[in-house]
């Protein structure tokens, strides 16, 4: 017989086991079971570390795990080498060949109701059906013409024949995207005869139907019964759900079909007074959780009551996590896979210290990878989200249905490190740094962007993003490192690294950036930050810009490469050059089509380097051949006889970017 004193593991089993849990051949019925144990034994004044074992197979979450206090210094991980899987919802059986509206496809008896967004095939988000199923819909009418940004339309009139008598309208969602969000209503109410759509959710921000401006109001309609047609679609109705296989390789014999049905799988929480410690997740496979969001605010006043938004005003920032993470210190998330999720995968919130996300792969997310957010400036200290970090993970494919989500998001928040990552093949920004707009005082500080690997961001979706995105005065931040390419925007920004609102005393160095639609480095404002010893390539509009003038040194930019096959080095007003508020210097400048062009003013009008050394714009840069290794094929290692190297640029070493050793599965 164990003593309770000698307890070092509990083991649970994924077919019912009915044991003590205390050895793999006696495992207890379920995770909760083993919880509860741990509980039993904390109350007795056990305190040893325990592992909570997972004997390999699916473990099929009815609720949301509560990992508090009363446990402490708790491993949930596998015993052995199987695979184990947590998740959020049930697998789909039963599948037979049918037809539906017309198209031949696979369907299925559902149990329970039907009133979920997210439907998940053979380990990959299937598709809800769209209206059209290619292209955009516009408006002949909104209901608020202003170009305010906070000035919400409740309704818009749409075009000659555009809305049908289509069935089940109540399960309709107008999805749309304009500036740097996407915005998703359940259709209110309409009227065929004046074809006004009245949105369950208020944009967020203003629309209107000019084609092809930020603001346009560009939609399509989804879960349309009448649409279902197209490979990988689903529609659920009566008490069946229809699949379009995407391929052949797709049968009844083969699908494996999970629709989600809680939110959250787990929550590590305590109290400000009682924080969870030292508590880890290793190993695990986890997802199947649901999406369904709208946000909450205020009118552009500011005062009355909350209302429920069609989108939050940036980067899905409200919304919770398949895990999270609260009051929590010492904690960890190892080696796990996070997938098929609803929302933001892991968040990590207010009180927590010292949380560690390593080794763990992210993809096929509804919104996020990571978000980090505590008490806001001013705050009580037991808020302070402090001391965390992501490192060597994988955030891939994420943002699939909330396209304005980060594969990072860190917003009041300080000393945090985020490292080693790899970030691609979102919508919207790689990594968010920073939550005050201006030069408002600010929690965030001494945070450390290093060595990842952040590339395809936007795809053309959204405007005004970066692959590194910072916001507000930060000292002691630092960017450094990191390899960041192929960001596209919609209209305008598709950005590298991007100095925002009110952007302070920051160091941004080290960094490999290149082949962006507009700009490499875009500083909206702000002060005093530095620029230095990076690579600049290949950009759509300019290299450089800074677009806001300020009476004060907004930005020192030194000992960089800047590397153009035609755009010109800056984009700068006249007024930026003559009162010198932007510091340039030791620079290498060089333009593959022939000579550079220093700055554009406008349109056609330009300035060389000899002239912008003139004004005293600019000092000690040189235009020479910077003499990479095969530029036109991205390989910006200079050759031992680079003129830059003279000028004291420092090699960047960018073989360590992104995670580091054998990558999780998948």
């Amino acid at each position: 017989m164990i003593a309770f004193n000698e307890i070092t593991a509990l083991y649970v089993s994924p077919d019912g086991g009915n044991g003590n849990g205390l050895a793999p051949e006696t495992p207890l019925s379920s995770l909760d079971a083993a919880l509860d144990r741990v509980r039993e034994l904390r109350r007795g004044g056990v305190k040893q570390p325990i592992s909570v074992r997972l004997k390999g197979g699916l473990y099929r979450l009815g609720r949301t795990l509560s990992l508090g206090a009363d446990l402490g210094a708790v491993t949930v991980e596998p015993d052995g080498t199987e695979e184990v899987r947590l998740i959020g919802g049930e697998k789909v059986t039963g599948w037979t060949w049918d037809t539906f509206n017309g198209c031949r496809c696979l369907s299925a008896p559902l149990d329970g109701a039907a009133d979920f967004t997210d439907f998940y095939v053979n380990g990959t988000r299937a598709k809800l059906t769209r209206y059209p199923a290619d292209g955009w819909l516009y408006a002949d009418d909104v209901e608020n013409h202003t170009r305010e940004l906070f000035a919400p339309s409740k309704w818009f009139i749409a075009r000659e024949g555009d809305i049908r008598d289509f069935r089940n309208l109540e399960r309709i969602q107008i999805s749309y995207c304009h500036y740097w969000i996407d915005e998703h209503t359940p259709i209110e109410s309409y009227d065929p005869a004046a074809r006004r759509v009245t949105f369950l959710y208020p944009s967020r921000f203003s629309i209107d139907g000019k084609k092809g401006s930020s603001s346009a109001l560009e939609y399509c309609l989804e879960n349309v019964a009448e649409a279902f047609a197209n490979p990988d679609e689903w529609y659920a109705e009566n008490g069946r759900i229809y699949y379009v296989p995407r391929d052949g390789s797709i049968t009844p014999e083969t699908i494996d079909a999970y629709v989600p049905r809680i939110a959250k799988l787990i929550e590590v929480r305590g109290t400000p007074e009682t924080p969870a410690r030292n508590i880890r997740l290793r190993g695990l496979r986890m997802g199947v959780t649901r999406g369904e969001y709208a946000s909450v605010g205020t009118d552009a006043s500011g005062g009355g009551e909350p209302l429920r938004f069609a989108s939050d005003a940036q980067a899905v920032s409200q919304a919770d996590g398949s895990v999270s993470f609260r009051y929590a210190e010492n904690c960890s998330v190892e080696g796990c896979v996070l997938e098929n999720y609803g929302v933001h995968g892991f968040v990590v919130g207010a009180g927590c210290r010292g949380i560690r996300i390593a080794r763990t792969t992210m993809r096929d997310g509804g919104a996020g990878g990571v978000k980090i957010t505590g008490g806001a400036w001013g705050s009580p200290e037991c808020e302070h989200t402090r001391g965390n970090t992501v490192e060597d993970c994988t955030i891939l494919y994420v943002g699939r249905r909330y396209l304005a989500a980060c594969g990072i998001l860190i917003m009041h928040a300080y000393e945090n490190t985020v490292a080693h990552n790899e970030i691609g093949h979102l919508y919207y920004t790689g990594i968010s740094v920073g939550w005050i707009w201006g030069y408002a005082p600010s929690i965030t500080r001494d945070n450390r962007i290093e060595k990842n690997h952040i590339h395809d961001l936007g795809s053309g979706m959204l405007s005004d993003m970066g692959g590194v995105y910072l916001l507000g005065a930060q000292p002691g931040t630092v960017v450094s490192g990191n390899v960041i390419h192929d960001v596209r925007s919609k209209t305008y920004g598709g950005w590298a690294l991007y100095t925002d609102e009110g952007s302070s005393f920051i160091t941004l160095e080290n960094n490999v950036c290149y082949d962006c639609s507009d700009n490499l480095y875009h500083q909206h404002y702000g002060s005093m930050n530095v620029v230095r010893n990076n690579v600049f390539a290949f950009a759509g509009e300019a290299l450089l810009r800074v677009s806001r003038p300020e009476r004060h040194m907004c930005i020192l930019f030194e000992r960089n490469i800047l590397l153009s096959d035609g755009c010109p080095v800056f984009r700068l007003s006249r007024e930026q050059i003559e009162e010198r508020l932007v510091s340039s210097g030791r620079n290498l400048l060089w333009n593959v089509c022939g000579a550079p062009v220093y700055c554009r003013f406008g349109e056609g009008e330009a300035l060389d380097l000899a002239a912008a050394q003139a004004a005293g714009a600019e000092h000690g840069s040189v235009i020479a051949d910077p003499r990479f290794a095969d530029a036109a094929h991205r390989d910006f290692r200079l050759m031992p006889d680079s003129p830059a190297l003279k000028m004291g640029f420092v090699p960047i070493d960018i073989a360590d970017v992104g995670p580091r050793g054998a990558r999780v599965p998948g």
